[in-house]
């Protein structure tokens, strides 16, 4: 009897067999050549070395990624593993890094994108983006090759800058109000600014590509140039035209007059292998050489060694302020430590203290800030500032690019440095501030501050 319920229920497992629909596996994955096409690839060398294919499954409406490589003797082919099934195939180059992608297998294509990525203050250029899309079915005989023709999504813009002053170090290119991002539909999104340093001039010529989505509809993009060191920014450039697979060349020349130093911007577009447009010419003042020299003797900065008795626990001519309402704003007179002088002051919790001086636009200062954080956990930041009136200026400079900490003895945050003033500049506001928690024993000690100008 025992043998007989085994082999009836061996049969019932059979014919429930061949009544299920059959498990896809691996091995029932049909081996599918994909081939790319492209007009040209040229101006923006090497070729691609690995493509990205995003497979969008009609039946069961999802995507799946792949990153392939070409094969050695044939770099337009590839090859995919997909089950039988219909597909809409999106080919694309420059997106292996993962956080280039917006993506989750159920997105519609409209809502995947590939994105610039991002760096310490702005966004980095563009990668080489091509992107082919095409319709195609695998079936047990794949007798129909599934090709690609891709076409590049990307504009290059080729700024060429002349006479280049041997004392211009930092000269930076903005380009702003560019697309950050393209879906795999080919359209752009977004907007943003790519900041990348010039190419190290030879001659006092320097030529610099950058690789950007291209502006949509009316939109137009501008350039600036500016230099950090000189407190230098150009006024924007507005560019009339940047275009998938179009070089926008840009060329800047240095000229001196009577008077004056002027830069002059012509640009024109190319297909990365056609036809040329102009554009006007624009004309900006050079900045001035940077600044040198030491302080006239004349102090600008009032109570800059904290030795006037505080009035309402404030030292005069200082403002505190803090984080927010929830902390209490903390300054206290000490005897000890010292950069000289009697006293000094140390401001705790997230406390902020600022004086605001006159300034003459365009003249250079020399600046003295001795700070003292003797905790090991110690987070604070200069933040000081040009002003005109109560508007920011281009400051970076003068202030703390990260959390500072901890210091052995007092340190001098300019250490003497001299800086010139924005030419609109009629404010510098000297500031400090202490990031720690109020009741974390973590003061901050200022003393010796210290404006001067540079005649």
């Amino acid at each position: 009897m025992k043998h007989v319920v085994t082999v009836l229920m061996a049969l019932g497992m059979l014919a429930c067999h061949k009544n299920m629909e059959p498990w896809p596996s691996d091995g029932e994955r049909q081996d599918v050549p994909m081939y790319v096409r492209t007009r040209s690839l040229s101006g923006i060398p090497p070729a691609p070395t690995a493509y990205q294919f995003l497979i969008f499954n009609k039946e069961n409406a999802k995507f799946s990624r792949f990153n392939t490589n070409p094969e050695p003797d044939n770099r337009t082919r590839m090859h995919l593993k997909l089950f039988p099934g219909h597909y809409i195939g999106y080919c694309l180059t420059g997106a292996e890094e993962e956080d280039t992608w917006i993506f989750d297998e159920n997105f519609p294509p409209e809502k995947i994108f590939l994105k610039a990525q991002k760096n310490t203050k702005s966004h980095n250029e563009a990668k080489d983006h091509l992107l082919g899309v095409q319709e195609f079915t695998v079936d047990e005989t794949n007798e129909t090759p599934v090709v690609f023709d891709l076409n590049r999504k990307v504009g290059m813009l080729k700024v060429r800058i002349e006479n280049i002053p041997e004392w211009m170090t930092d000269l930076q290119i903005n380009l702003s109000n560019v697309p950050q991002q393209m879906n795999l539909a080919g359209e752009y999104s977004g907007n943003y600014t790519v900041t990348k340093n010039i190419q190290i001039p030879e001659n006092g010529v320097s030529e610099t590509d950058l690789l950007v989505f291209p502006p949509q509809g009316n939109n137009k993009a501008s350039l600036n140039l500016v230099s950090n060191s000189l407190v230098f920014v150009t006024p924007d450039h507005l560019i009339e035209s940047i275009q998938a697979n179009r070089i926008t060349e840009i060329k800047a020349v240095f000229q001196e007059t009577a008077t004056k130093y002027q830069v002059d911007f012509a640009s024109q577009q190319v297909e990365w292998e056609a036809e040329i447009l102009r554009e006007e010419e624009w004309e900006v003042d050079l900045p001035e050489k940077a600044c040198e020299g030491t302080g006239n003797g004349t102090e600008l900065v009032i109570n800059g060694g904290f030795e006037e008795d505080f009035v309402n626990n404030i030292p005069p001519n200082w403002t505190l302020d803090a984080a927010s309402k929830d902390y209490p704003r903390s300054a206290l007179s000490v005897t000890t430590p010292v950069q000289e002088g009697n006293k000094a002051v140390v401001i705790d919790g997230k406390t902020y203290i600022y004086q605001d001086i006159p300034v003459t636009g365009g003249k250079c200062y020399q600046l003295h800030l001795h700070i003292n954080a003797p905790a090991s956990g110690a987070r604070w930041k200069c933040y000081s500032t040009w002003q005109k009136g109560s508007t920011k200026l281009p400051s970076d400079q003068l202030q703390s690019s990260s959390y500072e900490g901890q210091t052995n003895g007092y340190t001098d945050f300019y250490a003497g440095k001299v800086f010139r003033a924005p030419s609109d500049a009629n404010k510098l506001r000297i500031e400090v501030r202490n990031y720690n928690d109020p009741a974390s024993a973590q003061g901050i000690y200022v003393d010796a501050v210290s404006v001067q100008a540079v005649d």
